[in-house]
């Protein structure tokens, strides 16, 4: 369970989900004041709780700087997944506290005015589908800080090249060090004719 392919796996999941709800109607509802008058009102998940999108995406980038990073940089990504999942779960939790505050917002933005107003609001099932979203990102991160120890890094495929040592010294560097080059053997670049 706490291995990398059940982290990549749960992560992708709980990333999926909150982008999905993020873009569905968590609220409908109406609001009846001067101007609207009886109107139907929807939040979507983007107007109802802005920062569910931007947890999303950082835990999705932190997930995968969890499975591809060294040994400090996966434990600091896998405390940022952590992270994102609570405020993900935050950001719906006040949602699914005081619908009507996510109406009542829709409604002034629609209207440009606030004031006395009757509002009726009732959640839909997308709300708690980013919650289970939020949840199994805060999961990711907990397996990720939890299995971390136990991971190895990438194979040294991934590493860079290193330039090979060299092993014969410049004429320049022999002169420098204090020996003359012009002391060694000389090759014998010619046959010699009979």
């Amino acid at each position: 369970m706490i291995g990398k392919r059940s982290v990549l796996l749960t992560g992708a999941l709980a990333v999926i989900l909150l982008v999905a709800a993020n873009t569905r109607t968590w609220v409908n509802g109406s609001v009846t004041d001067a101007v609207l008058q009886g109107a139907h009102t929807a939040a979507s998940g983007s107007k109802a709780s802005p920062a569910l999108l931007a947890a999303a995406l950082v835990g999705a980038a932190a997930v995968l700087a969890t499975l591809t990073t060294g040994r400090v940089a996966r434990w600091i990504a896998a405390v940022i997944t952590l992270i994102a999942g609570v405020v993900a779960v935050v950001a719906v939790v006040v949602v699914v506290r005081d619908p009507v505050k996510a109406i009542s917002d829709v409604a002034t933005t629609m209207t440009g005015h606030t004031g006395d107003r009757q509002v009726t609001a009732d959640l839909t099932v997308w709300p708690w589908i980013a919650l289970l979203g939020g949840v199994l990102l805060v999961l990711t991160g907990a397996l990720a800080i939890i299995g971390a120890r136990s991971w190895a890094g990438l194979s040294s495929r991934y590493d860079a090249p290193t330039a090979a040592k060299a092993t014969r010294r410049s004429d320049w560097d022999m002169l420098s060090e204090g020996e003359d080059p012009t002391d060694r053997p000389a090759r014998s670049d010619t046959i010699d004719d009979e």
